[in-house]
């Protein structure tokens, strides 16, 4: 019996049913994004929960409950980007891989989400967060979208936000030793729980004018078409508003 229970326990969390709903559903709303990708791992953080994939070596995607204290908070950038231990070294992505690489370590859930404490901040640079990102889309487009988001928080709206990769069907573009996967195109669904708005965004990976912003937003629909996720799995009510086409004027700064 004892053995039988050690077995268990010692379970890959990935096997376990709706593993984020049942160790940190704090961060989703009406349950976690349902995937198809079975080689992977479920990561519970302080602030951010990661769905992991062990053949690019980059989160699926990562999910978190936007707060004003997430963003509002003391804690400063460290930059100090590393492997995360949480996942075994044949699955991990090194910082070796992207060295001397055209690419970024793009944040997931970004530095400026996670301000409580320096500790929060820190576990915000593993590199389970990241991804190789195109320089002037990191910086540019994506930080825009970023900020945006920051501020719907500030203003009141209660948002929930996951955001993850799109691969090619080959996924032969990759980087280092460790043949990290450079996605095509990276992605975000935010939800206001309060009002029951959602909105989604698709970018490819690549430059893009930061004012065509709008022009890349989406239905959440049109995201779970792309993705092959099922976003809100235990929640019927948002079926309506995932199909619906946002209205923009209700995301400010969005023309």
């Amino acid at each position: 019996m004892k053995k039988l229970l050690l077995s268990i326990l010692l379970l890959p969390l990935a096997l376990l049913a709706n593993p984020i709903d049942d160790n940190c559903p704090q961060f989703v709303l009406h349950g976690a994004p349902v995937s198809k990708i079975k080689d992977s791992q479920y990561l519970c953080k302080t602030n951010y929960a990661i769905h992991y994939r062990y053949d690019t070596k980059t989160a699926e995607y990562v999910v978190e409950h936007l707060t004003v204290e997430a963003i509002k908070g003391p804690a400063k950038r460290k930059d100090d980007f590393r492997p995360d231990p949480a996942i075994a070294k044949e699955h991990q992505s090194l910082l070796s891989d992207y060295a001397g690489k055209p690419y970024d370590r793009g944040h997931l859930s970004p530095g400026a989400n996670n301000t409580q404490n320096e500790v929060i901040m820190s576990e915000s640079f593993f590199l389970s967060n990241m991804v190789p990102q195109v320089p002037n889309h990191n910086r540019g487009i994506w930080k825009q979208l970023e900020t945006y988001i920051r501020n719907w928080a500030i203003e009141g709206k209660d948002i929930y936000v996951i955001t993850g990769t799109i691969y090619d069907a080959d996924k032969s573009l990759t980087i280092g030793q460790n043949k990290v996967g450079v996605p095509s195109s990276l992605w975000k669904v935010i939800v206001d729980k309060n009002t029951s708005k959602g909105i989604g965004f698709i970018l490819p990976n690549k430059p893009l004018p930061v004012a065509d912003l709008s022009k890349y937003a989406t239905t959440i629909d049109e995201v779970e078409k792309a993705t092959g996720l099922n976003f809100h799995p235990d929640s019927k009510e948002f079926e309506e508003m995932e199909s619906a086409k946002p209205n923009l004027t209700e995301w400010s700064g969005l023309k």
